[in-house]
């Protein structure tokens, strides 16, 4: 391979996840986008964001609004739904148990899963708290900060795992607790964080199982100043006991059973 070939390989792959970038900058709360919101946020030049809303307008997967903004198409639509489907019936078994916890602690309920070195959010169920956290169903997240990140990341394949890592710039202090979480993964199949994402907050994830294999997670955060200790040994059990809920669904191949779900509430 020439230089030249080396070169255009580079410059192709970069646009590529420059293009992607914009992509994803698309979410279910953020559904309209402006060019300069866009060139904004992802630090790249308006004439830059034009071609590759340009690209992708092109191959149908974003639309102009009629107002100056763009939008995903039905097409992007199809995709989000194949992609649904790729993940069988996580998403919906676990549903009536995150609002039942969510409902039972009063806090935001996440399903999330991993794609490559990301957590992706897959739903959620909102607390009604006027303080409470925003997490947007489509939107990638750290694989090596929070709760459900750390259960994500214990269920990775070792050398996958350190490879990763590898690439990250973290204080060994970090790294330490990273490790020592991933014990604790391994050990109880939850783990607990403390201000790890956003200051103040303190989380808690579950791993959810499918025939033995880790598909996702079942997290819950909210502000520590309004979870004392008691509060939170309340909320893991939950949290633990919810996940446990889904992964016996998943095994069987059937929906969650109401009467376990009600059983949530006399552990609460």
């Amino acid at each position: 391979m020439t230089q030249q070939d080396q070169a255009t390989g580079r410059s192709g792959s970069s646009s590529s996840r420059k293009l992607l970038r914009i992509l994803l900058a698309f979410s279910e709360t953020r559904h309209t986008r402006s060019v300069a919101d866009l060139a904004a946020e992802l630090g790249l030049p308006v004439s830059s964001v034009y071609r590759y809303l340009s690209a992708l307008r092109d191959n149908e997967l974003v639309e102009e609004d009629g107002r100056g903004g763009y939008r995903l198409s039905w097409t992007a639509v199809g995709m989000g739904r194949a992609a649904r489907a790729a993940r069988g019936s996580l998403p919906e078994t676990t549903r009536p148990v995150m609002e039942a916890v969510c409902d039972l602690s009063g806090e935001t309920t996440l399903l999330v899963a991993r794609v490559n070195h990301h957590v992706l959010c897959l739903d959620r169920a909102e607390s009604t708290h006027p303080v409470r956290l925003q997490f947007e169903p489509g939107v990638l997240m750290s694989l090596h900060r929070g709760s459900a990140a750390r259960v994500l990341l214990a269920s990775m394949p070792p050398r996958e795992r350190r490879a990763f890592l590898a690439t990250q710039q973290l204080p060994e202090a970090e790294r330490e607790q990273i490790e020592a979480d991933i014990a604790t993964v391994a050990g109880l199949g939850w783990v607990q964080s403390f201000g790890e994402v956003d200051e103040g907050i303190w989380g808690v994830s579950a791993a959810i199982r499918d025939d033995g294999r880790v598909v996702g997670a079942l997290g819950l955060a909210g502000p520590l100043y309004r979870l004392d200790k008691r509060a939170r040994e309340r909320i893991i059990s939950l949290v633990v006991s919810g996940a446990e809920l889904v992964s016996d669904a998943l095994a069987q191949g059937v929906a969650v059973d109401l009467g376990d779900i009600a059983a949530l509430s006399a552990e609460a």
